[in-house]
């Protein structure tokens, strides 16, 4: 007659020879779960588009400040992408979107269609103004000396009529159009170590 104890016991042992199997298994789960989440979907997007630039852009030319925060009597502001150069300040906000996408510059919201599924979400024209006003502040320049630039990564189609400051491609082709010299290299310096404290601080 079969002990049932010693069976179970014997299963039990085999298992825990390959108790890092499951563990993989579970980790690995885990980490697929993580990467298909649409924040760190964003994450990767953003990324994506910032070495798209640094590959485009002359470095001699034009300085990428990733990921910038900013905190001034609003509250903390973050900014995706600051391009600096003699030719001004380019602000960069990036949307990882999908599908359709509706909107006005002169809206407070925009839509995103995905198969009929309408999502809405904040103006990103308005919301760049808020990270150039911030920036504006900070190092102590003109508004004039900005440029608010949205750019659309994934696979998002723009289906509405928005200004050439919004786009889902030429990047750096629309950067590079502005050719008139605003600034001088010792207010580059200043802004350069503006960024880099900005940086170290937060």
């Amino acid at each position: 007659m079969i002990n049932t104890t010693n069976v179970a016991i014997a299963i039990f042992s085999s298992l825990l020879h390959f108790w890092w199997v499951f563990a993989i298994m579970i980790i690995f789960g885990l980490l697929k779960r993580y990467l298909n989440s649409a924040k760190v979907k964003g994450v990767l997007g953003e990324t994506g588009a910032y070495l798209g630039m640094l590959a485009n852009l002359d470095s001699k030319k034009y300085k990428i400040f990733n990921n910038i925060k900013i905190v001034d009597q609003r509250g903390k502001t973050q900014i995706d992408h600051v391009v600096i150069s003699k030719y001004g300040i380019f602000v960069i906000e990036v949307k990882n979107y999908q599908g359709w996408i509706f909107g006005n510059e002169k809206e407070k919201y925009w839509t995103q269609n995905i198969y009929g599924k309408k999502t809405r979400f904040y103006n990103p024209l308005w919301q760049n103004f808020r990270h150039i006003k911030a920036l504006s502040e900070y190092l102590g320049l003109e508004s004039k000396y900005f440029y608010n630039i949205v750019f659309f990564i994934g696979e998002a189609t723009l289906k509405t009529k928005l200004p050439p400051n919004v786009m889902t491609y030429g990047l750096t082709g629309y950067i590079k159009k502005f050719d008139k010299e605003v600034l001088s290299e010792q207010q580059l310096d200043i802004i350069k170590e503006k960024l880099h404290l900005a940086k170290k601080v937060n």
